[in-house]
């Protein structure tokens, strides 16, 4: 199948001062599916990288996108609905929408697997293709 890529995974995979850092080269390094990045999140990453790390990061990202190590996902109008339905579902968490897409995403395309250092703003969402997505690493 595949596996989305949240923001934190990435930044943490790039970031050597990060206290995920570790885990996150080694989960990337053993992952055995495809690896899928939505578009909103990677507008996300690109804010989180730039400030961080400067724009070589972001660059890096891009490299990884353009080689096909990482394959960008643009969210359809019916993700979008159906987000925005999860963001109603789940309002007294305040959830956001890149969280929600990816979500909407995972739900249209199959995949169970998330990566994710950033659990519970995924884990608040109800999807609908499985009990829950397996918040990895």
């Amino acid at each position: 199948m595949a596996i989305l890529l949240d923001t934190s995974a990435v930044l943490a995979a790039a970031d050597r001062a990060d206290l995920n850092h570790d885990a996150a080269v080694a989960w990337f390094r053993r992952a055995d599916e495809p690896l899928l990045l939505s578009a909103l999140t990677l507008g996300e990453l690109d804010v989180l990288l730039q400030r961080e790390l400067g724009q070589h990061a972001s660059l890096a990202v891009v490299d990884s996108l353009v080689g096909g190590e990482i394959r960008l996902v643009a969210p359809t109008t019916a993700d979008l609905s159906r987000a925005a339905g999860l963001l109603g579902e789940a309002a007294e968490h305040r959830p956001r929408l890149a969280d929600a897409v990816l979500v909407a995403i995972a739900e249209r395309l199959g995949v169970r697997r998330v990566a994710t250092f950033d659990r519970r703003p995924i884990a608040v969402f109800r999807p609908r293709h499985v009990r829950a997505l397996d918040l990895e690493p």
